[in-house]
C-alpha cells in the first residue's frame, strides 16, 4: 500500500503484503533488486514535538525523505523512519527499526537496528 507523494520504485523489486509506504515530504527512492517483505513501514517524516507549550499535531513536521539503494532486503516487519539511506546490499533483520543510515552490504537487526555483520564477511 502506497500513501501518495513521491514514491520511486526501480526494476525488479518485491513488495510483499501489508507494508505501507508513504510518500509524503521529500518521499521513498526504492532502488532496484529490493526485497521488501510483508509488514514493513517506510514513514519519511516524523512530527515536530520540541515546544511543550503547544500540541504535538499543531507543530507540523519534518520530512528528509528515505533512499533504499539496490540489492537490499527488508526482513518481515521492518520499520525505516525519515532520514534513512540503507546502502547497497543490505539486509535489515525482520523486526529491525532503522532509525541512522547504513553502511553498505552490512546486517542490521535490533531496536534500534545495529550493524552485527557484513555481507561480505559471511
Amino acid at each position: 500500500m502506497t500513501y501518495g507523494g513521491k514514491i520511486t520504485i526501480g526494476n525488479n523489486c518485491s513488495i510483499n503484503p501489508y507494508t505501507i509506504i508513504y510518500g509524503h515530504g521529500n518521499g521513498v527512492e526504492i532502488g532496484s533488486n529490493v526485497l521488501i517483505a510483508g509488514h514493513c513501514m517506510i514513514i519519511p517524516s516524523n512530527h515536530n514535538f520540541r515546544d511543550n507549550k503547544v500540541p504535538i499535531n499543531q507543530q507540523g513536521s519534518t520530512s528528509r525523505g528515505i533512499k533504499i539503494e539496490n540489492d537490499v532486503w527488508l526482513g518481515t516487519g521492518v520499520k525505516v523512519l525519515d532520514g534513512v539511506t540503507i546502502a547497497k546490499g543490505c539486509i535489515i533483520a525482520a523486526g529491525a527499526v532503522v532509525t541512522k543510515s547504513t553502511e553498505a552490504y552490512g546486517i542490521y537487526m535490533g531496536v534500534p537496528a545495529k550493524k552485527t555483520k557484513s555481507r561480505l564477511d559471511v
